[in-house]
């Protein structure tokens, strides 16, 4: 606009897109002795320019140039805007409408209409196209089960902008939905229409059958049939239920139950007649009101097992050491198990004790030997082996003895001397003699770690000494030093070694001695020397 007494509006009507940007011009000429300024009013309403957060913001420049910025145009801001330039003596005002394109609104009126057992047909009305003619329409649903809105299968497949219904196709029997309706055009997807009510669909026969048939187990003379209850999605009517038909494997006549309640998911037949582990075969389908479904694939499942009717033979158990046995056995014939074979159970006892007394380990599968620890020193024991399946454990063998051997001496290797010599570390101590409740003492174990390495020596039979390597920089060598024999293992002497070590000696029982870094853990990451076996005791 130009002033004084007439305007001039440069753009007089502007076509915008939403989200961008739009620049309103207007100038004025006026008395330059006098100040002017510039309102923007839309719609008849005077607009806020001093908002940094707004969406209108007035162009810097020269004093005659009022020209308005919106950021992000949105459809809300299109309409009459007025630009009034005025002075103190004097103003003018000037107009042009604003046209804001963007996606349509939201579809109107849906309704829904026709309701099948896996469809129902839609009908709305056109919303705004927002100055961009409407290209197509897509269908959202939901059903009770989700709340996530998910596009729908429609009858036509693609719906043009000039329908105003459509049905929906591929939805679940007995199944509550609600839909909307989007609109779009060149610009963009519109606001979804507001959802409709809440519809249910019509009941239909089950189409498939439940999942996870199977079973077995239970208490004698008994079929167990196990399955899972059919989710609510597939349930398609009320009167709900199952029928379950099963049959004794190779013959042809079946027997069929009706199971109520959607909820159930086994199925117990009791007959005193039932043998033991006998293999059916058994299918299920669903029902309700409505009808039938089709039946699963068969499945076969074995009536209740029952205790194995026969023990393990030629059982025999060795002394490994003071605290462990090995017991061995012949394994028990599938066929006299009376179901499937799960493993043995070893019973062991003290002599004196009673055999109900006896403490008792199972093996993880069929392994026809076992070790058994945790035991008294020079002690008779009374074994037992017995196989076990689902049912239980079947009779005992015949039970073995075994005694356990002499503990190892329960005394150390006394005086442990060592000396140093550049970088080797030489380590001897005095014999550990047996007493005669004690096992023979067969060998010594050095177990020892340094900082940089892990090395492995083995010690000369008749030897009670170790030459080591020294670690670099200063570090240490940590050993344990322990006897070994036929009862096992004795307590260990430990001593900790540096390069600046030199010579040392600990006398017999003393404390363990430290003369370099702080000590550590042995057992964690020490390597085992062994020395086989020992003479001149």
């Amino acid at each position: 606009m130009q002033m004084p007494r007439r305007s001039r509006w440069l753009l007089p009507t502007l076509t915008s897109t939403r989200g961008r940007t739009v620049t309103l011009q207007c100038h004025a000429s006026h008395d330059p002795t006098m100040d002017l300024t510039f309102t923007w009013a839309l719609n008849g309403v005077l607009l806020d320019l001093e908002d940094p957060a707004g969406p209108y913001h007035r162009v810097e420049g020269k004093e005659s140039i009022g020209d308005l910025f919106i950021v992000n145009a949105q459809l809300s801001q299109a309409g009459m805007y007025t630009c009034t330039a005025q002075t103190v003596v004097d103003s003018a005002s000037a107009s042009a409408k604003l046209v804001v394109r963007g996606p349509p609104g939201p579809p109107g009126g849906l309704l829904v209409k026709n309701v099948a057992e896996t469809s129902v047909e839609l009908r709305w009305s056109r919303g705004y196209d927002n100055h961009s003619p409407i290209g197509k329409y897509v269908i959202m649903g939901r059903s009770t089960l989700s709340l996530e809105w998910k596009k729908m299968r429609t009858d036509p497949v693609n719906i043009e902008g000039n329908a105003e219904s459509a049905r929906v196709m591929g939805l679940m029997p007995w199944m509550d939905y609600e839909f909307q309706v989007i609109a779009s055009n060149i610009l963009g997807s519109g606001e979804p229409s507001m959802p409709s009510h809440t519809i249910r669909t019509q009941q239909a026969a089950p189409t498939v059958a439940p999942s996870g048939l199977g079973g077995g187990g239970g208490d004698h003379n008994e079929l167990i049939v196990t399955w899972t209850p059919m989710a609510r999605e597939y349930q398609n009517g009320d009167g709900f239920g199952y029928i379950l038909a099963f049959r004794r494997k190779d013959t042809t006549s079946w027997a069929v139950v009706r199971i109520p309640h959607v909820e159930s998911s086994r199925y117990v037949y009791y007959n005193d007649s039932l043998m033991p582990y006998s293999p059916f075969e058994v299918k299920i389908k669903a029902y309700n009101r409505r009808g039938e479904g089709p039946f699963s694939q068969i499945a076969v499942v074995h009536s209740a097992e029952e205790e194995p009717t026969v023990g393990p033979s030629s059982l025999n158990a060795t002394a490994l050491t003071a605290f462990e046995i090995q017991v061995s056995w012949e394994p028990v014939q599938q066929l006299s198990a009376n179901g499937i074979l799960r493993g043995y159970e070893i019973r062991y006892w003290r002599q004196h004790e009673r055999e109900a007394a006896a403490d008792r380990v199972r093996t993880a599968g069929l392994e026809t030997t076992a070790r058994v620890s945790g035991l008294r020193p020079s002690t008779r024991y009374h074994v037992a082996v017995l196989a076990y399946n689902s049912a239980g454990t079947g009779p005992p063998s015949p039970r073995t003895t075994v005694t356990t051997r002499k503990p190892p001496p329960n005394r150390r290797p006394g005086n442990v001397s060592w000396k140093t010599d550049g970088s080797w570390v030489t380590v001897r101590w005095d014999h550990v003699k047996s007493m005669h409740n004690e096992s023979a003492v067969l060998g010594y174990k050095v177990l020892y770690k340094h900082e940089g390495q892990t090395a492995l020596k083995v010690l000369d039979k008749t030897k009670s000494s170790v030459s080591l390597p020294l670690p670099k920089d200063n570090g240490y060598v940590v050993l344990e030093i322990r006897s070994w024999g036929e009862g096992g293992d004795g307590p260990a002497h430990e001593i900790i070694v540096s390069r600046d070590s030199g010579t040392g000696m600990m006398v017999q029982n003393g404390a363990s001695s430290t003369l370099c870094s702080p000590p550590f853990h042995l057992l964690t990451g020490l390597l085992l020397l062994t020395l086989l076996s020992f003479s001149g005791l």
